[in-house]
């Protein structure tokens, strides 16, 4: 039973770590555009990270530039923060949105199923619950990054109208030759940021948690019972005259 409690316990950790990567994912960036211009020895590169959240939020879109070598009379762009809604990228901002609200349900299922492991002690109920609410919240990260790799393609197409050749309306990873700043011959790179990853991450963090709360319910299940107190004897009757 010592043994048990023990594996509830580092089980409810593991599924409390899990659960910290789904809500850190939040605030990274879940998807990355690069491209690079280069002429007569000037270049820029730019680069579009995007990140889960509302459409409407400010700072999901954000761009950075970084340039060497330009004239004297050309500036290095300067980076902006932006939301799906204001730069019209609304299908876009439905995935990015499905992908907060599975983030945060799951954190916040993984954080109460870590809660009752560490509470548990000897309530089976209580393990068995803690085990259900971190297998629901590997689920819903695992769907997360599924759903965003099917879906996100589709989603920038049908945002970037006009579009030609390949890019991230093609394919979730890539890489190709587009106009950049009427720069012909660009190169560019698209694909998962280091958010999507960490989410994987907190996926198979949480799958051990899983297992480990599963491993400690079994034994619990098939524990020996406890060997009945010995009755005491009975009295012996009285003498009889």
């Amino acid at each position: 039973m010592a043994d048990s409690k023990r594996r509830r316990f580092v089980g409810a950790i593991i599924v409390l770590i899990g659960a910290v990567l789904l809500i850190a994912a939040v605030f990274i960036p879940w998807y990355t555009w690069q491209q690079k211009a280069s002429e007569d020895g000037a270049s820029i590169t730019g680069t579009i990270s995007t990140y889960p959240g509302l459409p409407g939020q400010n700072g999901t879109v954000q761009t950075s530039y970084s340039c060497s070598n330009l004239p004297s009379s050309v500036s290095c762009p300067s980076g902006t923060s932006n939301s799906y809604s204001n730069l019209n990228l609304n299908n876009t901002g439905q995935v990015a949105e499905t992908g907060l609200v599975l983030l945060i349900v799951g954190f916040v299922l993984g954080l109460i199923g870590a809660i009752l492991g560490f509470l548990s002690g000897g309530s089976g109920r209580r393990a068995g619950l803690a085990m259900a609410l971190a297998a629901i919240a590997m689920i819903l990260a695992i769907v997360a990054v599924g759903l965003f790799a099917a879906e996100l393609p589709t989603a920038i197409g049908k945002d970037a109208t006009g579009h030609t050749g390949s890019g991230p309306w093609s394919s979730f990873w890539g890489s190709g030759n587009l106009s950049y700043m009427g720069i012909p011959g660009s190169t560019a790179t698209w694909g998962p940021g280091i958010g999507w990853y960490l989410t994987i991450g907190a996926f198979v963090v949480l799958l051990i948690g899983t297992v480990v709360l599963m491993r400690a319910r079994k034994d619990d299940v098939m524990a020996p019972a406890a060997p009945a107190a010995p009755s005491a004897p009975a009295a012996p009757p009285p003498p009889t005259s």
